[in-house]
Formats: structure tokens, sequence, C-alpha cells
């Protein structure tokens, strides 16, 4: 029996971030088609600040899911590419207490293992314009996240799913901007239309820590709706 540690860092301007990835893996057969089972992986990451860059961020999960992948070779893997929108709403409190919305534009792109396993990747934007009294704001959010989810069939061509994500959400209301950590989960629906094309309907929730001259993000809420294309 094989056992595997891998050590990576990623070294950024103020942060430090050691993605340990443990497993030890039992390549027992499970299947005519070669499937191989991993008896145990241990995921550890060490942070040496709360906050990291968004590029470690996104490099560390990115890494870990393409761990997954290789891992799954003879798996029956499908690639996909999708672009969405929705609602998106942004919790603000502290000197300017405001809940900031707008229409997200979201690109994404994945894999799907074993049609139960999605790993996504997603790049979105969203903006809002406000006043308070006579002053005016701007809030602008660029989010890299990397998502997991489990899908669950219930029907023919509709799946449910439920999973966690990841990733840095960059701020930036009243001229400073912030790249923080961001944190949460989604849940929702898939449609197949066809051999090539589905739709997600979902919810996300995410935690972040945006902190500045007094203002505060905790929290954004998207509903989100995808139209994506498998090869």
């Amino acid at each position: 029996m094989d056992n595997i540690i891998l050590i990576v860092s990623f070294l950024g301007t103020k942060s430090l971030c050691f993605v340990i990835f443990s497993m030890q893996a039992s390549l027992s057969t499970v299947s005519a088609s070669g499937l191989h089972k991993i008896s145990r992986a241990h995921l550890m990451i060490v942070f040496d600040e709360v906050t990291m860059m968004k590029i470690n961020t996104i490099l560390a999960a990115t890494l870990c899911s393409s761990l997954m992948v290789a891992n799954a070779q003879a798996a029956d893997v499908d690639y996909f590419i999708g672009a969405g929108t929705g609602y998106q709403t942004d919790t603000i409190n502290g000197d300017v207490i405001k809940d900031t919305d707008g229409l997200p534009i979201i690109l994404r792109a994945g894999v799907v293992i074993n049609e139960q396993h999605r790993v996504t990747g997603t790049f979105s934007y969203m903006e809002d314009k406000f006043s308070i009294g006579e002053q005016d704001y701007k809030h602008e959010q660029y989010s890299w996240l990397v998502s997991y989810d489990y899908l669950i069939p219930v029907a023919k061509n509709t799946q449910l799913f439920m999973g966690v994500t990841a990733g840095g959400n960059d701020n930036k209301v009243a001229g400073k901007a912030s790249a923080d950590f961001t944190w949460g989960g989604q849940a929702g629906v898939t449609y197949q239309w066809n051999e090539h094309f589905s739709s997600d309907l979902g919810y996300r929730y995410l935690e972040q820590d945006y902190s500045k001259n007094g203002v505060d993000i905790d929290n954004s809420q998207q509903v989100y709706l995808t139209l994506d294309y498998k090869f």
C-alpha cells in the first residue's frame, strides 16, 4: 500500500500557504472498467494569516481538484463550460449600512466524474451603485471560486446538487479595494436539455471578510441560472 505526501507552498507578498495532501491509496480494482478505490485521504491547509491572497487560494484549490481528477483515470469524465446570471445581494455594515444587489455575470468550466461528482471553477462580476444621503457609492466585486458538488438523480434528465465552495473575492467599495478569502456552499437542481446542453438553477451563500475604512462586507447570497455545454 503506497503512502503519498505532496507538499506545495505558495508565496505571496504577505502570506504563506502550505497545502499538504496525504493520501494512502488502495489500488484495488472495483469494476471491470478498472476504477481505483482511495481508502483514506486527508487534506490539511495551514495559513499563517487569517486572510490569504486570492491567487494562492485558487491555486491551492485547483491543485486539490486536479489530484481528484488524476486519481479517476479510469472513470467516466465529462468536461463542460458555461455562462449564467442571476440575482446577488451583499450585506454591508459599519459606516455604510446597505444591502447591495445586482445581476452578476458568471463564467465557469469544470468536470463531472462518474455522473455524480462535479468540480467547477467560476469567475463572476457584480456591481451596484447607490446613494446614502448626498454621498454616492459604488460596490464592485470580482469572484474566483472553486466548487465541489455531489449530484443526485431524482428524475429523467433531472439531478439535485449540493456542495461547498472556496475562493477569493475582490471587493471595492467607495474606492477602497481588498482581496479576501471567501467560503460557503450551494444547492440546487440541474436539468439536462439534450446530450450537450444543461442548466443549473441554484442558491449560493458565501462568508467574506472585507473590512476597509469602517465598511464591512459580511456575506454574499446569490440565486443563479446557468447554461452549460458538455463536450
